[in-house]
């Protein structure tokens, strides 16, 4: 008799699918397990009246300045030259070896891991529209040495933009769309001198490069520039302080109060031990140099010719010297300019001024502030002491020189504009009270003093190893001809240096 060859496997898989049929039948007699309760969540709670009321006068206030705060990016620089126009410009011999002629291709902006022909720079800002015609104000530092300026507006537009004028100052400018959109709407600008220490306001603007972003905050403070605040303008005389987060890009965006007006102008951060404050120039000076600015293009201002600090401040050593009799608190005469007003009527450095027209001076501010409120060619009288003996001078306000005045040589050939060191912007620079010198305050695209390496915000403080202690000796000893260019000495945050400034 034959086996079947499959009948014991056959009888394998029967006895394994009795096995197989018994666990499914075990399983599907299991009982389900219990469906997973539901987690505990937080209650709900019912938002009070008064944060509701306060959430939408935030979001309605944001929704109303949208359409008129923009973003600036700005292209500054030297332009770009092809490799061979520059060899051509340079009469760079055509046979020059290639290991030698790449340094030719180079533009002065390049630098390691530039590509030849780079040195642009590039940055971004904010600013708020103010009319119909296309005119946004903005920060002057935001679109300084530009030689593009592009506008976003909210929607996303790209714009080309133009600068119409700029103020060094009060670092306040004003750009002009090339093309303006129909229906464009312009912010509405508030009174900065109703607004109150402890009241609500938004800083909006375009900070990291982002599009519009909102801040919160309170108004911090407000006071008068120049003792302990240093705004990023020398001739802004009053400030807005708030806790409303601003970051590098906030620059000349908007100041908001819970009315949808602009109150001021997000200008700069001063990050100390306390931490980080943002600070604002109030809307009433912006429109008022804004306005100049679109009439002339640019501001005068009236010019005193002294430099001046407080007597309170001074060593006892010194205050000594200055005679007997001398009020707790006064203006200290520490330079006179030459050829100035001061100096045609007289005063002298070491004099100390107690009053102007009969106003009482108690610090240096004092005299800056009273001479800014007035016109060029007013007749000032100053009550000052010299050697303890009570004078009066009588003072006829000039022109405050621009920076385009200050450029030393001749404005093109050299392109260094400079500014007398004073204690404050010593101090502001992390650089002693007692030094002297000449702060760089401009610097000119494409000029020698910009290849020579020198930098806004460094102090000249030799010239062919002559100690400066004014700009007027700066721009003296620069003007001077020496053969194979001149020899300065610089300082600044990174320490002392020496740099060589070709003959123009």
């Amino acid at each position: 008799m034959t086996e079947n060859p499959f009948g014991r496997f056959s009888r394998v898989g029967t006895l394994l699918a009795l096995f197989a049929g018994a666990g499914c039948t075990a399983a599907s007699a299991a009982p389900s397990p219990a469906p997973p309760q539901p987690a505990a969540v937080t209650p709900k709670m019912e938002k009070p009246a008064e944060a509701r009321v306060l959430s939408s006068a935030f979001a309605g206030t944001a929704k109303a300045l949208r359409p008129s705060v923009v973003r600036i990016d700005v292209e500054s620089g030297p332009p770009r030259v092809a490799r061979g126009e520059r060899r051509r410009q340079q009469n760079v011999p055509d046979d020059l070896p290639d290991i030698f002629r790449r340094f030719f291709d180079m533009d002065p902006g390049d630098g390691p891991g530039m590509p030849p022909g780079g040195g642009a720079r590039h940055g971004t800002g904010s600013g708020i529209i103010i009319d119909q015609a296309g005119d946004i104000v903005t920060n002057r530092h935001v679109v300084e040495d530009a030689s593009k300026v592009t506008v976003t507006l909210w929607d996303g537009t790209e714009i080309p933009a133009k600068v119409v004028g700029a103020d060094p100052r009060t670092d306040v400018a004003v750009v002009r769309l090339e093309k303006v959109p129909r229906n464009l709407t312009a912010a509405r600008l508030g009174d900065s001198e109703k607004l109150e220490v402890g009241e609500w306001v938004l800083a909006i603007g375009s900070p990291l490069g982002l599009e519009q972003t909102v801040t919160a905050g309170i108004v911090s403070g407000k006071g008068r520039a120049g003792r302990r605040v240093h705004m990023s303008g020398d001739r802004v005389r009053s400030y807005i302080q708030t806790d409303a987060k601003i970051n590098p890009g906030n620059s000349g965006g908007p100041l908001v109060n819970l009315d949808a007006e602009v109150v001021g102008i997000n200008t700069l951060i001063n990050a100390g031990p306390g931490g980080a404050y943002g600070f604002a120039i109030p809307i009433n000076e912006v429109r008022r140099v804004s306005q100049v600015l679109l009439r002339d293009g640019r501001v005068r201002y009236p010019y005193l010719g002294v430099m001046v600090g407080d007597i309170s401040d001074l060593e006892p050593a010194k205050r000594s010297t200055l005679g007997s009799g001398l009020p707790e608190h006064a203006a200290y005469v520490s330079e006179v300019s030459a050829g100035g007003p001061a100096a045609k009527a007289g005063i002298q450095a070491g004099d100390v001024i107690t009053q102007i027209d009969g106003h009482k001076i108690d610090y240096g501010a004092d005299v800056v502030d009273y001479v800014s409120s007035l016109n060029i060619g007013t007749k000032v009288k100053l009550t000052h002491l010299r050697n303890g003996k009570a004078m009066n001078s009588t003072v006829t306000l000039g022109e405050l020189p621009g920076a385009e005045e200050a450029v030393v040589a001749d404005s093109g050939k050299i392109g260094l504009g400079l500014q007398t060191l004073t204690p404050d912007i010593a101090d502001s620079l992390g650089l002693p009270k007692a030094m002297k010198g000449a702060v760089i305050s401009d610097v000119a695209a494409g000029s020698p003093a910009e290849r020579a390496g020198l930098k806004e915000g460094e102090v000249i403080v030799e010239v062919d190893r002559k100690a400066i202690a004014s700009s007027e000796e700066a721009v003296a000893a620069l003007k001077a001809a020496r053969a194979g260019g001149h020899l300065l000495r610089v300082r600044g945050a990174a320490g002392a240096r020496f740099v060589t400034l070709p003959a123009s």
